[in-house]
């Protein structure tokens, strides 16, 4: 017991220094479109990493609930935002015609409570003159019911930065779809569970199928992650699904 509280310790104290030196590393995966009237400009979710050794990158389930007991998370989505604009700023000096992709960002649900995060957003945006779509929050169906109110406020002030909103682990139940609609966000991401409903024949088709329809009559684009064969892709195609996402189109790698 007191070997495995030392290890928690020490890997605490290694992110917490980590965090400070600016030692983490960004990950992009693409989100692909598979509809025709979907968006052009590249898109991917951003995912982070912790270099742990020379040559091994711990994932994210490992390290990303010490720091939420720490309550860092705040801390570390202000990095991403930050760590985001220097990117893409640096790319577009190099490079003033490359097309900036939309870059989806997943927020904790602790910063749904810090009333400075939107603020310390913009000035990000505006100091790096990020063009307006540069940005997309990713919040967890989970995350966004408990903090309705905080979530409509953040989007609300954000909005009018060009910044976008997706819905994730979306299960297409009834309380999700209340959810959806008091939220409205740009975009809702299909849970791992709704793709993989696809492998059920007939049935499993209709159903994904049902809600695909639902969420795009609201306004709202549909993503399905967690795509991880050329079946499952060609299925999403057949049903309209807006975009996909997931190693059958592109695994993470760091961004460039």
């Amino acid at each position: 017991m007191d070997q495995a509280v030392a290890q928690h310790q020490d890997l605490t104290d290694r992110l917490v220094a980590a965090l400070r030196q600016d030692e983490f590393i960004l990950y992009g995966q693409q989100i692909a479109p598979l509809a025709p009237n979907a968006g052009e400009r590249p898109f991917q979710e951003i995912l982070i990493r912790f270099q742990e050794e020379e040559t091994k990158l711990l994932p994210p389930g490992s390290f990303l609930p010490v720091l939420d007991e720490c309550g860092l998370m705040p801390y570390v989505d202000r990095w991403v935002v930050s760590r985001i604009a220097r990117w893409v700023r640096s790319a577009l000096t190099i490079k003033p015609d490359w097309p900036v992709p939309h870059n989806g960002v997943n927020l904790s649900a602790a910063t749904l409570s810090d009333p400075n995060f939107a603020q310390y957003t913009r000035q990000h945006l505006q100091a790096a003159a990020l063009p307006a779509g540069s940005l997309s929050f990713e919040i967890t169906c989970a995350g966004a019911a408990e903090q309705v109110q905080a979530l409509q406020q953040l989007m609300a002030q954000l909005r009018p930065e060009g910044c976008r909103f997706i819905l994730a682990r979306f299960d297409g139940g009834e309380g999700a779809f209340r959810l959806l609609r008091r939220l409205v966000p740009e975009f809702v991401k299909l849970s791992p569970g709704l793709v993989r409903v696809l492998n059920h024949g007939a049935a499993g088709l209709d159903q994904v199928g049902a809600i695909n329809r639902e969420c795009q009559a609201l306004g709202i684009e549909t993503i399905a992650e967690h795509v991880e064969s050329d079946q499952t892709l060609a299925q999403l195609r057949a049903l309209g699904v807006d975009f996909g996402q997931g190693f059958a189109i592109q695994a993470p790698r760091p961004l460039a």
